[in-house]
C-alpha cells in the first residue's frame, strides 16, 4: 500500500478515536448540566421566597417609620428614605443603603478554570474589558475579584487590580462550598474595599444559547419595596421573634450570599451547556472529516487498482 494510502488509514483511526473521546466529553457534560439545572431550580425557588420575605420585613419596618413620624404612605416617600433613619446603623442598613460617593467599583467575574468550552470564557472577558473601559472613563477605582482560573490568568496578564481570585470550584457546586468566596465579597463591601459589588457572568437561557449578565448585588437594591407592598403588610401573616430588626440581620446577610451563589451556580449551568455544544460541534466535524478522508482513500485505492491493472494489461501485450 503506497504510503499516501497508509497515512490516510492512520489519519482516519486518529479522528475516530478522537471523535469517540469529545462524544464522550460531551455526554459528561450533559449529564454535569441536568444536575446544575435540576439545583439551580431548587434554588430559584428558595431565593424567590427569601427575596419576597425579605421585601415583606421591611415594607412593614419602613410603614411603621413612615407613621411614627406621620408622614403618609407613598411611593414617593418610600423612595426617597434614609435606610439608616429606618433600621439604624448596623449590617442592615450597611447592606441596602448606596454611599453617598462611588470611589471604587468591584466587580466579581466567573469564569471557567479550562478550556473545551466554547466561547464561554471569551464571552465574559470580552464583555468585561469593556466595562472597565467604561468605569476608567468615569474614574472609578476597578477592583476585580475573579472566579475562575481562565479569567484570573487574563486580569492579572493584563495588569488589572485583582483583589481576590478562587479556582477549582468543582462543577455541580454547594452552597458550602462556594460560601468562603460570597463571604469574603461581603466582608470586602463592608470594609470598603469598594463601594458597590456586581456579578458578571453568563447567564443560561437553555442548552443551546446563554446571555452574558452584570447584576448589580451590594448594596442590595432588587427587593420589591414599594408603597404597595409598604401599605399590605399588616395583612401578611408572620409571626416574628424577637423582631423585624434582628430578624432582618439574619436574613438581609443570607439573601445576600444566596445571590451570589446563584450567579456562581447559573454561570456552572452556562458553562457545562457551552461545553456540551462544543462537544457536539467537534464530534460532528470529527465524522465529517472521516467521511471525507474515507472518500479520498477510496479514490486513492481506486486510482491504485486502476494503475496496477493497466500494468498487468499492459506486460500481457508485450509478451504477445
Amino acid at each position: 500500500m503506497p504510503a499516501s494510502l497508509l497515512e490516510l488509514k492512520k489519519k482516519i483511526a486518529s479522528i475516530k478515536q478522537t471523535g469517540k473521546i469529545t462524544q464522550a466529553m460531551r455526554m459528561v457534560s450533559a449529564a454535569k448540566l441536568n444536575q446544575t439545572e435540576k439545583k439551580d431550580k431548587g434554588y430559584t425557588l428558595y431565593n424567590d421566597t427569601l427575596k419576597k420575605t425579605v421585601s415583606h420585613l421591611m415594607s412593614a419596618q419602613i410603614v411603621d417609620h413612615l407613621k411614627s413620624e406621620n408622614v403618609p404612605v407613598n411611593s414617593k416617600n418610600v423612595a426617597k428614605l434614609d435606610y439608616t433613619n429606618v433600621f439604624g446603623l448596623g449590617i442592615v442598613s450597611d447592606l441596602i443603603q448606596a454611599r453617598s460617593e462611588v470611589k471604587s467599583t468591584g466587580y466579581l467575574v466567573i469564569t471557567g478554570d479550562r478550556g473545551l468550552v466554547g466561547s464561554y470564557n471569551s464571552t465574559v472577558i470580552k464583555n468585561m474589558m469593556g466595562l472597565f473601559e467604561d468605569s476608567k472613563a468615569e474614574n472609578k477605582d476597578v477592583k476585580v475579584l475573579a472566579v475562575g482560573r481562565v479569567g484570573a490568568q487574563f486580569f492579572k496578564k493584563n495588569n488589572m487590580n485583582v483583589v481576590y481570585e478562587n479556582s477549582g470550584i468543582s462543577d455541580v457546586p454547594s452552597f458550602n462550598e462556594v460560601l468562603p468566596i460570597v463571604s469574603t465579597a461581603i466582608k470586602m463591601y463592608l470594609n470598603g474595599v469598594y463601594d458597590e459589588l456586581y456579578v458578571c457572568y453568563t447567564h443560561h437561557v437553555n442548552s443551546l444559547s446563554s446571555a452574558f449578565r452584570v447584576e448589580k448585588m451590594l448594596p442590595i437594591s432588587d427587593l420589591d419595596i414599594g408603597s404597595e407592598e409598604a401599605e399590605a403588610h399588616e395583612k401578611l401573616e408572620y409571626d416574628i421573634d424577637p423582631d423585624i430588626d434582628t430578624a432582618l440581620k439574619s436574613l438581609l446577610p443570607q439573601f445576600a450570599r444566596s445571590t451570589i451563589y446563584g450567579a456562581i451556580l447559573d454561570a456552572k449551568t452556562a458553562e457545562h451547556a457551552s461545553s456540551m455544544t462544543a462537544m457536539q460541534s467537534a464530534s460532528d466535524n470529527a465524522s465529517d472529516l472521516v467521511s471525507r478522508l474515507t472518500t479520498q482513500m477510496n479514490r486513492a485505492r481506486q486510482a491504485q487498482i486502476t494503475t496496477e491493472l493497466s500494468e498487468i494489461i499492459g506486460g500481457a501485450n508485450a509478451l504477445e
